[in-house]
């Protein structure tokens, strides 16, 4: 069940309020933290940084993870997640370190411009990632005639265990006995969900799941995690998931139907609905007093001309997240949506917002930006550092707790 009330009208109800003064544009982190100023907000960044692999980032000298670490240091986020980083522990390679530790100290914590400096990150977090993951018997997923193949009998679309999976660095404490994650939960024991079955799929149809795929197929295509960040003695809950692109199907919607019950799951768990279950065994959904940020590529933006609208549905018109105000940026404006927040890619000239740094209500949003500047602009080589790193721009946005 539900809660009836949202975080956002109890705060309407009691008199709180939200903060949204907003920065548009690309900005530097430069002057963080001085003595002048009051305590800085915590600033919170995601960033797809496309593909990103363990031969690349596991030595220095790779030009895409070059480019990647000089915007993040640019922005200097205090809590960064990387979409599409390679989980190589689940892909056996280089094992000895994960990728997301050779990326801070191979990148991040080394100056990749004269006039930047090296961030640490002490804590850090790959979770495992269901894509490439096979079942323990085999299935025909994508209806090809072959069982048990990757990429597309996995549970998420991989080529090898982990791929494409993401990654978390923080400056501040990973309380990492709360942390929940739910790669495992089954998309059937979703309520009301829009899995494509066998009984309605009708001969077009490229993609379904018989009575036997729906009792082991997963609902997350890599994993939905809460994971609690002590900032500073409270407790924000980064919620993180990159759900599948809703295309690359046929006239049955498979993947848009999956992708928005992918960003449906995260809504439902800050509604404290009861149907959840995490990999633990835990029910319900996250406490009724808690903080939380979601983060991470949607891959849904708002009011688009698909089918199914789920950013508008469960972000954009969900009192539990604050999209009040939202960051711009000048490259995307020039292109047509100030919003957005990928470029081109597998649909050239295709510009969408599809990531985000959400908060809840409860706390204040100071400011926020999608690092994409003007096509005439020179600052520090910046613009190509963006196209260089991925077809998306990091966004970040500063919040309070």
């Amino acid at each position: 069940m539900v809660r009836e009330t949202t975080r956002r009208r109890f705060l309407t109800a009691t008199g709180a309020t939200v903060a949204t003064t907003g920065i548009v544009g690309t900005a530097s982190g430069a002057g963080r933290g001085t003595s002048e100023r009051k305590p800085d907000p915590t600033r919170y960044a995601a960033f797809n940084v496309i593909e990103l692999e363990t031969e690349q980032v596991q030595e220095p000298g790779d030009e895409q993870a070059e480019a990647a670490a000089r915007i993040v240091q640019e922005v200097r986020p205090d809590v960064l997640v990387i979409n599409e980083l390679t989980n190589n522990m689940q892909e056996g390679k280089r094992t000895d370190r994960t990728n997301i530790d050779a990326f801070v100290e191979n990148y991040l914590s080394v100056p990749q411009r004269d006039d930047l400096e090296g961030i640490d990150y002490p804590h850090t977090l790959q979770p495992e990632s269901n894509t490439g993951v096979l079942p323990d018997e085999e299935y025909d997923f994508n209806k090809d005639g072959e069982a048990g193949q990757r990429p597309g009998d996995a549970f998420g679309f991989g080529v090898y265990p982990g791929h494409y999976a993401f990654a978390i660095a923080s400056r501040h404490p990973i309380e990492e006995n709360r942390i929940r994650s739910f790669q495992e939960f089954r998309w059937d024991d979703m309520p009301n969900n829009l899995i494509v079955t066998e009984e309605e799929a009708d001969d077009d149809a490229e993609l379904y799941l018989t009575p036997e795929e729906r009792d082991v197929y997963r609902l997350s295509s890599k994993t939905h995690i809460d994971v609690p960040i002590d900032v500073d003695g409270d407790v924000v809950h980064g919620l993180f998931a990159h759900p599948t692109p809703p295309g690359f199907d046929g006239s049955e919607n498979f993947n848009g139907q999956w992708n928005h019950d992918e960003v449906r799951f995260f809504a439902d768990y800050v509604a404290g609905a009861e149907y959840i279950y995490d990999d633990s065994g835990e029910t319900g959904g996250i406490a009724d007093d808690a903080s939380y940020v979601l983060m991470g590529d949607m891959n849904a933006g708002p009011r688009t001309d698909r089918p199914l609208d789920p950013a508008t549905k469960y972000l954009f018109d969900n009192d539990d997240f604050n999209t009040r105000r939202l960051p711009t940026s000048p490259g995307g404006a020039q292109r047509g949506n100030p919003y957005a927040t990928r470029f081109g890619g597998d649909f050239e000239g295709v510009v969408e917002q599809i990531d985000y740094v959400l908060p809840s209500p409860d706390l204040s949003l100071q400011g926020s930006s999608v690092v994409w500047p003007s096509r005439n602009a020179s600052k520090r080589g910046l613009g190509d550092d963006v196209s260089t790193a991925s077809d998306h721009r990091l966004v970040w946005a500063d919040i309070d707790a």
